[in-house]
């Protein structure tokens, strides 16, 4: 599992630099203190440098930050291994420990012992120990294979070949990344650990209050949060799961403040945030702004539609797909608000601009001039005569890829066909340990996790969307047939593959087999069929005809768009931060409210009223369950309240993106006051443009965190573990 995240890390590079304004930037941890520190402490910061990041220093703040899979961020908070993240970072976890007999999703998680901690298959939690700058070694090794005539996946040689060279005489995993377009690398260490339990989370009627209705948005109430702890062996040190590990001792605690937040107050984020592109060329904005996120907007969208529709007719129906929904409405109204902010922000012009300021450097010496002359040009040319197959590959990742659960299950099981003629068998049947080996690793996918009405409903509609925007030329074979056999009806179409595939139901599959069938018949199947249809080889041939149509490859040319941002502004001495790459970042700014429009003004926080305003038992997202609703009615917030209030929720100016996700949010001592967990609509051209006047991370106030512990869950012994502070 480890090998596969570190891949998709490394496949993730750094696309182009960004400039500082006011507090924005995700900054290396490793090298901010040359470049941001005296900001930090101008704003408010009472901690030196060096207890923030220090390699020869155990007791580093950073020490106590940890990464999720690189997905999600964590802190250290407790001496025997507790660890802290989002509700939401959890919610895949919870999902898959709940069953309609213990929906933990809709009741909550307790562990109130460790005996009950529940162990999450292939979780891992990443410490990072040590960094080291490898450029020097990096471009020795390019220079070296271009020499003996590599091509294709270079990069991928280099970094194993530099990462094997420091993988010797430690047992950190070692990952090499790209920093400023391949302008540099470094060599990063990690402790990984891979055995982790799930220890706590409330259910979603606080860890997701207004769930998609508030996505997004301020004010919210959120009590997004959930508990898990680190287990390692008898030296504290990585192992596999099993019985006898025990709670490790992290280098690093957070102190847990319960002294709260005003407006002004320093804040400070450390993370693992996954990707921007702050700096992208107007072309980049542009097709994403007017072709793609309208797309996903549309297909998506219409799919959660459907799901919605089951979901609320049938809580096991709920129970299947809420993982799914949850993850894909998410996206889907961050591409929504992300367009409103390009174009009221009107980030195409703003690139432009920077493109003039660009060709100017460009033109302003010979050498400059002869490496980037025709960038500029070549650029527009290139996104323009791509733009036809933008939209086609856009369609065919929403409507073709992983929509349908039978199709994909037939797909994945036709499979097997390889592997009975590298074993020399004509026919598969059930009693075939090929069989029941194929088995184990598609049944649980589909069968365990799927609704027959559900996706049938769903693959009609999505299916009509391929048919209606999708070049014919990238679908051929039954689906070329089926649509002229059915006069383009979709709807059609999909019931003849649902009415006739052996793969609709268990029952149905298992059945089919019990009589021994050739590798022709389990071609037949018309689920498999419409799944050869079409496939991304389809669409990457497209992609090639194009590139060879224009001579080059407009992908290419964002890298070199890059280079030479990074260029210029290093001549003008600009500060630069490179994108997020799933790489430790620290970011800092103030705890304020927000002005999103004229004549709208946000307070900087929110309290428990939120949900005594907002609940609603016939609405799923805002129904708020018979417990809270008793503990709200009798307002005991014990020491976690402030002056008789509870406060939920509040704003931040600090720079964050996905993968910040869990944040530790800390005071001008680098004490824990919340989790970072969404940002607000306004900030959502985040990944290619921050605004400073409307950028804000919204988090959770680590007192109603406490509050939920203490009060709701009666967990009070997971509180006696954390040092909390007042001052």
């Amino acid at each position: 599992m480890i090998k596969k995240i570190f891949l998709l890390l490394l496949i993730v590079t750094v696309l182009a630099p960004a400039r500082s304004t006011a507090d924005e930037g995700m900054w290396l941890v490793n090298m901010f203190e040359k470049s941001i520190y005296p900001q930090m402490v101008k704003k408010g910061l009472k901690m030196k440098s060096k207890e923030i990041y220090n390699e020869a220093d155990k007791n580093a703040l950073s020490n106590a930050i940890v990464s999720l899979d690189f997905g999600c961020t964590g802190s250290m908070i407790s001496n025997n291994g507790l660890m802290i993240t989002n509700h939401h970072c959890a919610y895949g976890d919870i999902h898959s420990l709940s069953t309609p007999e213990k929906n933990y999703l809709e009741e909550g998680f307790w562990a109130l012992k460790l005996a009950d901690e529940r162990p999450i298959k292939g979780k891992n939690v990443l410490f990072l120990r040590k960094v080291l700058d490898v450029t020097d070694e990096v471009k020795a090794e390019v220079a070296a294979m271009q020499k003996e005539g590599f091509k294709g996946m270079m990069m991928r040689r280099v970094y194993k070949t530099v990462e094997n060279k420091y993988k010797k005489g430690t047992d950190n995993e070692v990952i090499c990344a790209s920093m400023w377009n391949s302008t540099k690398f470094c060599i990063f260490f990690y402790d990984v650990y891979t055995d982790v339990r799930l220890v706590g989370a409330p259910p979603v009627s606080i860890g997701a209050f207004g769930a998609e209705a508030d996505n997004w948005g301020w004010p919210q109430h959120k009590g997004d949060f959930a508990l898990y702890r680190v287990y390692g062996d008898k030296d504290g040190r990585p192992s596999a799961y099993s019985k006898d590990n025990q709670p490790i001792a992290p280098n690093r605690v957070l102190d847990v403040s319960i002294k709260g937040v005003k407006e002004g107050d320093y804040a400070m984020i450390m993370g693992y945030p996954g990707k921007t592109n702050r700096y992208v060329s107007s072309f980049e904005v542009k097709e994403k702004q007017e072709i793609i996120n309208p797309i996903v907007v549309e297909i998506r969208r219409a799919r959660l539609d459907v799901w919605k529709k089951h979901m609320d007719a049938d809580p096991a129906v709920r129970l299947k797909y809420s993982d799914k929904y949850f993850s894909i409405s998410n996206y889907t109204d961050y591409a929504k608000w992300e367009n409103k902010c390009f174009i009221r922000y009107d980030v195409v012009s703003i690139r432009e601009q920077e493109e003039k300021e660009l060709a100017e450097w460009i033109n302003s010496s010979p050498a400059t001039a002869e490496k980037y002359g025709k960038l500029l040009e070549n650029m527009k040319k290139g996104f323009e005569a791509r733009a036809q197959f933008i939209r086609d590959r856009a369609y065919f990742r929403d409507c073709w890829t992983s929509v349908s659960e039978v199709v994909q299950q037939a797909k994945r099981f036709s499979r097997v066909t390889g592997d009975m003629e590298k074993a020399g068998m004509d026919k598969l049947s059930v009693n075939d340990k090929l069989f029941q080996t194929e088995l184990k690793g598609a049944d649980h996918d589909l069968y365990n996790v799927y609704d027959l009405a559900t996706d049938r409903e769903l693959f009609k509609q999505q299916l009509s969307f391929f048919l209606k925007y999708v070049s014919p030329k990238l679908y051929t074979g039954a689906l070329a047939k089926w649509k002229e056999e059915f006069n383009g009806d979709a709807g059609r179409i999909a019931d003849y593959v649902f009415d006739n595939s052996v793969y609709t139901t268990r029952e149905k599959f298992l059945k089919y087999f019990e009589t021994p069938r050739t590798k022709e018949e389990i071609l037949s199947d018309p689920a498999v069929q419409l799944a050869e249809s079409s496939s991304i080889q389809m669409v990457t041939a497209e992609n090639e005809k194009v590139n060879k149509a224009l001579g080059f490859d407009p992908e290419s040319l964002t890298t070199q768009y890059g280079r030479a941002l990074f260029q210029m502004r290093e001549s003008k001495g600009v500060a630069q931060y490179p994108d997020a790459n799933s790489t430790m970042r620290i970011s800092y700014g103030t705890v304020g409210g927000l002005v999103p429009a004229d004549g709208i003004t946000y307070s900087y926080r929110t309290t428990i009223n939120g949900y005594r305003e907002k609940k609603d038992k016939s609405n799923y997202e805002f129904n708020v369950g018979a417990r809270m609703d008793s503990l709200m009615k009798a307002g005991d917030w014990g020491r976690w309240g402030e002056k008789g209030e509870l406060y939920t929720d509040f704003l931040t100016n600090t720079d964050i993106t996905g993968g910040n996700s869990g944040s530790p949010v800390m005071n001008a001592k680098g004490q824990l006051i919340g989790l970072a967990f969404d940002g607000n609509r306004e900030s959502m051209s985040g990944d290619a443009y921050f605004h400073p006047k409307y950028f804000k991370t919204v988090n959770v106030d680590i007192r109603f965190v406490l509050w939920v512990i203490d009060k709701y869950a009666g967990a009070g012994s997971l509180i006696n573990e954390m040092n909390i502070v007042k001052k």
